[in-house]
C-alpha cells in the first residue's frame, strides 16, 4: 500500500494524516499552533506531528500552509497569513532538516483543499470550481480543467481573503485595508463582536445565541457580507460552482440558509453557479496535501 504525510498548518492547529492513494486516513496526530512562540516553534510542532505518525512505507510528506506560499521552492513569501512571523519561513528546509530522507512538497492550505474535494469530494464533477475556506483568516483556490490549480506568475493567484470588500476600511495582517479577511472569516466574526458589546465571546457561540441581539446583528452583517463576496466572485470568474469549506462551515446551520438568500437578492443571475458546501471540513487539508505529494511523485 502507498502511503504519506499530510500535515494541514492552520493558525489554530496542525492536524495530520498517515494517507493511501484513494484518499483514507489510516492514522491521525495533532498540535496546537496558536500558543507557539515562533517560527521555529512552529516547524518544530510539525516535526512532532511528523514523527508521531512515521512508519514504514512512507513515501512522502505534503504540507498546506497559509499564506503566499512559493511551492516549487517549498516556502512562504511575504504574506504568512495568521501565524506570527510566519512570512519567509522555509517549510520545506526546515522539515528535511528533520526527515531528510523523505522528499516534501509545500502548498497553499486552500488549495490543498481544492485538491481534496477534487479528487474524493463535492467538487468531482466540477470543471472549473473556486473553493473558499472561511476559519482564522479566509483562503481562496481557483481551479481550471485544463490548468488545475491557478497559481499565478507570483504564486498569489486566488487570495480571494485579500480581496477588498471595504475600501479603506479595517486593517488587515497583510497590509491593506478592508480585506474580505477581516468582515467574513471566524476571527474576524469574535472581533466584530467584540467592538460592538465590550465582551468576547467565541464564534460558534455568537452563532449559536439566538437571544443576544448583538449576535444577531453580527451574524446579518456576515450572512450579508459573504453575499456580496459570492455575488462578485460570480462575475469575475463564472465557475460552474463554488464550495465553502473551513473551521466556519461546521455552523452552517446557523447562517447557510441567510447567506444563500442574500447570493440570491444581490446577485443579477443567480441560478447559473452551484454553491456547496465542503465534504471533507478539517480533513481537507492533509488529505489534499497528501494527493499533491502522490502526484508529484507520478511525474
Amino acid at each position: 500500500m502507498r502511503k504519506v504525510i499530510g500535515i494541514d498548518l492552520g493558525g489554530t492547529s496542525i492536524y495530520g494524516g498517515v494517507i493511501n492513494e484513494q484518499g483514507e486516513i489510516l492514522r491521525r496526530g495533532h498540535r496546537e499552533t496558536f500558543s507557539a512562540s515562533s517560527k521555529m516553534d512552529v516547524l518544530n510542532r510539525i516535526s512532532e506531528v511528523i514523527e508521531e505518525l512515521l512508519e514504514e512505507g512512507i513515501l512522502g510528506i505534503g504540507v498546506g500552509s497559509p499564506g503566499f506560499i512559493d511551492s516549487k521552492d517549498g516556502k512562504v513569501l511575504e504574506v504568512g497569513g495568521n501565524i506570527k512571523d510566519w512570512a519567509n519561513t522555509n517549510i520545506r528546509e526546515g522539515i528535511n532538516k528533520r526527515f531528510p530522507r523523505l522528499p516534501v512538497f509545500v502548498e497553499n492550505d486552500a488549495n490543498v483543499a481544492a485538491i481534496c474535494e477534487r479528487w474524493i469530494g463535492v467538487a468531482k464533477d466540477l470543471k472549473n470550481f473556486i473553493m473558499i475556506t472561511l476559519g482564522t483568516g479566509v483562503g481562496g483556490a481557483i481551479y481550471l480543467e485544463k490548468e488545475g490549480i491557478l497559481k499565478g506568475q507570483g504564486y498569489q493567484a486566488a487570495e480571494l481573503g485579500h480581496t477588498i470588500l471595504y475600501p479603506f476600511g479595517e486593517k488587515c495582517n497583510c497590509g491593506q485595508n478592508g480585506c474580505v479577511e477581516r468582515y467574513i472569516s471566524g476571527t474576524a466574526i469574535e472581533r466584530i463582536y467584540k467592538e460592538k458589546s465590550g465582551e468576547y465571546k467565541k464564534g460558534i457561540d455568537i452563532f449559536k445565541d439566538i437571544d443576544d441581539k448583538i449576535a444577531i446583528e453580527v451574524i446579518e452583517e456576515f450572512i450579508n457580507n459573504l453575499g456580496v463576496f459570492l455575488v462578485s466572485l460570480k462575475n469575475i470568474f463564472d465557475p460552474d460552482g463554488i464550495i465553502i469549506g473551513g473551521g466556519v462551515i461546521n455552523s452552517r446551520e446557523y447562517w447557510w440558509n441567510g447567506m444563500i438568500k442574500s447570493y440570491k437578492k444581490l446577485s443579477n443571475n443567480p441560478n447559473t453557479m452551484k454553491i456547496l458546501p465542503a465534504v471533507y471540513l478539517n480533513d481537507a487539508g492533509m488529505i489534499g496535501a497528501a494527493k499533491s505529494v502522490f502526484s508529484s511523485l507520478e511525474v
